[in-house]
This record gives structure tokens, C-alpha cells and sequence, in this order.
């Protein structure tokens, strides 16, 4: 490969804070408001205009249950997110076992006004393009953004972008994809507006005479399986030449509070180059994602009643990612820890949601769930410390987990608990200048519970 050298320069350093967060997604815009709300100076970095990254930007709605009775969010910010939504009617808790429905634009201007609320001090439009590392010590970042190439210091850093960006230009080792080193598959999400909604269930009810939708609580799917109440009418689309037989491996929707003439699709999905650290596959799923959403739209005004006037009001901008790099930890929670429903003394979140890997057969009947009035598996503090680096934290999807494990606690409401944990952690450290490491996960546990977390 042909190559050029690039001039050494002088960088400014234009901030100097207590915690840097990277990324304001889903754990990130929590991390950063949990860091603020203990005393701490923020900084968060954000490379969209908008902060909610997975659910806002790409349009993944509703929230996952954690499969536990009363679906515990463990983060009070989580719960303090859920119940501003339902109070301004953009989000809808429902009695059907999930605990999440909202509206992701909605969901964004609300985290930006609760990370304003908190002090936290934002930077849109900049990439991190590099970290700053001395004696193993994460010391800072360098960004990019229309104001050239600059650097921030920071006393701790939470790398918050998804894909382990930080943790991986800093050295850390990452896993990433299965035995094989194949992704989970990449989906971009869609909703469509323009819906009559009655007529579309009147139109469901044709196929399934006990569908049921109450305001914006709105479910049907088509998978591989064939199970789905429209297969029939997939399936005379295919036969047509309306859709692909890819266009029925997977599609599901769902409704959206406070929109009543409007879907959101979890579909296309994705099974051939999925890996979400390569911008080329990125750029192919975008491409191919709307050419498959076209032809979704199509179809749906040429066989689905109450389509006539529909259209689609958003396409995600960013591909809708399960799973990419994974650090290595100073624990790895294990295919076992989940199976099992193992506990942690430094435990800082919990799930018993179901393994969810798209497209994988998996067989674990040998493997016995420990017997306890405690079904559920729980995560340690120490998955979010990466190996041989200090300074730094990792929160999100991309913690130190197995491949299967991932697939279970990558969910939102686990997700924004690992992002409150990693606030407080970070906050402590810089109060207290100690590591990060000499921080016990049942501390900020107990500070979790002190501010109402649900455990």
C-alpha cells in the first residue's frame, strides 16, 4: 500500500476537565449526566447533533424488557428518562411486557435537556481522532471538527462510542464477532408516517382475529421461522416479484406515543458484511438499506390496507449496530455467567434477557440455571475496566463479554445502568484521586440505590 507521511504539528489544548466522555449514546448521554450530578466537571463529545446514538439516531424503538418481574431499571436516570417521556406523552409503558415505548426524536431533545440540566458541557459534530497515552495512563483526546485539530485533557475517560474506538487506538486487546469472527447482523430502521392504523388493523385482524393495538402500542412481525401472522401476504409478494426473500428473513414493527398515524421498522437486516467498525460495510448497508426500504414501501401500498397514503418520515442515520469490538476486561462475563444467572459482589447491573443473536441455532441444553428466588444474571464493575490502562472506562455494548453474553446485556435499560455506574466511578475517582481501579463495584452500587436506582 502506497503511503504519505504526514508533518508533525503543534496541537492547542482547548479544555482541561475532570471526566471526558466519548459518545452520547445510549450509556454515554448517561454516563455524562450520572458524572455531572456527582460534582464533576464534563465534557461529552457527540459526532451527530444529537445525543441517544442507538435509539435515536438509529431509530431503535421500543426498549427491551429485562425479562425480570416489574422490569427493574437499576439506573434512576433510566427510570427518570422512561417517566419524563410518558409525562410529556412521547412514551408509553404499556401492560404487554415491555417497559419502553417513546418517540426517538423526542427521546433526543429530552436527553439534551436533562444533560444541560446537569451541567454537562457538550461538543457536537467532533470525532475523536486519537488518544493522548503516557505510562499507560489515558491523559486525553484528540478531536476533529470545523474548528481544525485540538486537544482535551481529562482526568478520567469513558470511552461511550459502541465500538470500543478508545479503548482499541489506546492498545486495549478487543474481542470481536463469534468463534468464527462473523458480526451480528447490521439492520437500518425506518418509520413511516401516513398510516390509518384502524384500517391496518382491521386489515391484521383478516389474518389474526384476536389483534389487538391500544394507542401507540403497536406490534406485528415476519420472520424466517414462518410464523408470522402476514407470511401469506409476503409470501404472495415474493411470489410476485414484490419482495425479495430476503425482505421476509426478518421485519418487525412497532408503534410510536404520541404519533397515532405512524410505524417504526425494524427491518432491513443484514447478514453479509456486517462488521461495524468497517466505514465500507457502513456505507454498503446505508446504500442497500434504502433501496430495500423503497421497495418496502411499495409493497406495503400495494397490499396492506391503510397504506394508501403513506410515507416514509425517517430513515435511520446511522446503521443499526448489535455487536462489533468487545475489550478485554479486568472480568469477562462469560457465556456461563448469563446461562447460569451467576451473581457478583461488585455487581452494577442485572438483565435476564434472553440471549438474542440473529440468525444462530445455539444449543446450551447441558447448562442448568442455578436454582434461587434470583432469575437473573448480574454484571460486575470490573467488565467495564479495561486491561493495563488506567484513566480509562468502558461503558456500553463493548464491555468485557463474551460473544453470547453480549447479545443479552446490549439492551437500553442495561445498557444506560453501565453508563450511570460508569458516571459515578468516574466522579469518585477524580474527588478522591484514586484509580479506577481501587474503586469497589458495591460502592457505587450503594450510591445507584441511594439515588433510586431499582436493584
Amino acid at each position: 500500500m502506497r503511503s504519505i507521511c504526514e508533518h508533525e504539528r503543534v496541537i492547542p489544548i482547548i479544555v482541561e476537565t475532570d471526566v471526558l466522555v466519548a459518545g452520547g449514546g445510549t450509556a454515554g448521554a448517561v454516563a455524562a449526566i450520572s458524572a455531572a450530578r456527582e460534582g464533576a466537571n464534563v465534557v461529552l463529545i457527540e459526532q451527530f447533533g444529537g445525543l441517544g446514538g442507538t435509539a435515536t439516531q438509529s431509530l431503535v424503538t421500543p426498549m427491551m424488557h429485562t425479562y425480570i418481574e416489574n422490569n427493574p431499571m437499576c439506573s434512576s436516570i433510566s427510570q427518570e428518562i422512561n417517566d419524563r417521556l410518558i409525562e410529556s406523552g412521547y412514551g408509553y409503558k404499556g401492560n404487554n411486557g415491555n417497559g419502553g415505548y417513546f418517540d426517538p426524536l423526542m427521546l433526543k431533545y429530552l436527553l439534551e435537556k436533562m444533560a444541560v440540566e446537569s451541567g454537562v458541557n457538550l461538543l457536537y459534530y467532533t470525532f475523536v481522532s486519537d488518544v493522548i497515552i503516557k505510562d499507560n495512563k489515558v491523559q486525553g483526546l484528540i478531536i476533529e471538527n470545523k474548528n481544525g485539530r485540538n486537544a482535551l485533557l481529562g482526568k478520567v475517560i469513558i470511552d461511550c462510542t459502541g465500538d470500543a474506538d478508545l479503548a482499541w487506538k489506546a492498545g486495549v486487546p478487543c474481542d470481536k464477532g463469534d468463534e468464527d469472527g462473523k458480526n451480528q447482523p447490521l439492520s437500518l430502521r425506518y418509520l413511516v408516517g401516513g398510516i390509518d392504523l384502524e384500517k391496518f388493523s382491521d386489515f391484521i385482524r383478516n389474518y389474526d382475529k384476536n389483534f389487538r393495538y391500544k394507542e401507540s402500542i403497536f406490534y406485528s412481525a415476519v420472520t424466517s421461522k414462518g410464523d408470522g401472522v402476514l407470511d401469506p401476504v409476503f409470501k404472495e409478494a415474493i411470489k410476485k416479484g414484490d419482495l425479495t426473500e430476503e425482505d421476509a428473513i426478518y421485519w418487525e414493527i412497532f408503534g410510536v406515543p404520541g404519533r397515532y398515524d405512524t410505524l417504526a421498522f425494524n427491518c432491513p437486516e443484514f447478514f453479509e458484511d456486517v462488521d461495524g467498525t468497517n466505514a465500507y460495510h457502513l456505507t454498503k448497508a446505508q446504500i442497500k438499506g434504502k433501496e430495500a426500504i423503497m421497495r418496502h414501501l411499495k409493497f406495503y401500498k400495494k397490499y396492506f390496507n391503510g397504506f394508501e397514503n403513506a410515507y416514509v418520515s425517517e430513515i435511520a442515520p446511522m446503521v443499526g449496530i448489535r455487536e462489533s469490538r468487545r475489550i478485554i476486561g479486568e472480568y469477562k462475563l462469560s457465556d456461563e455467567d448469563v446461562l447460569l444467572k451467576r451473581k457478583f459482589n461488585d455487581y452494577i447491573a442485572k438483565s435476564n434477557y434472553p440471549v438474542d443473536i440473529h440468525g444462530k441455532t445455539l444449543k446450551y441444553e447441558d447448562l442448568k440455571a442455578v436454582e434461587d428466588d434470583r432469575p437473573y444474571y448480574e454484571i460486575p464493575y470490573r467488565c467495564l475496566l479495561p486491561v493495563d490502562i488506567e484513566n480509562m472506562l468502558v461503558a456500553g455494548r463493548c464491555i468485557s463479554a463474551s460473544f453470547l453474553a453480549q447479545s443479552s446485556l446490549r439492551i437500553q435499560p442495561t445498557v444506560r445502568a453501565i453508563g450511570e455506574a460508569a458516571g459515578i466511578a468516574a466522579a469518585i475517582a477524580v474527588k478522591e484521586d484514586i484509580l479506577l481501579q481501587q474503586i469497589d463495584g458495591t460502592r457505587i452500587r450503594e450510591i445507584m440505590i441511594d439515588r433510586g436506582g431499582n436493584f
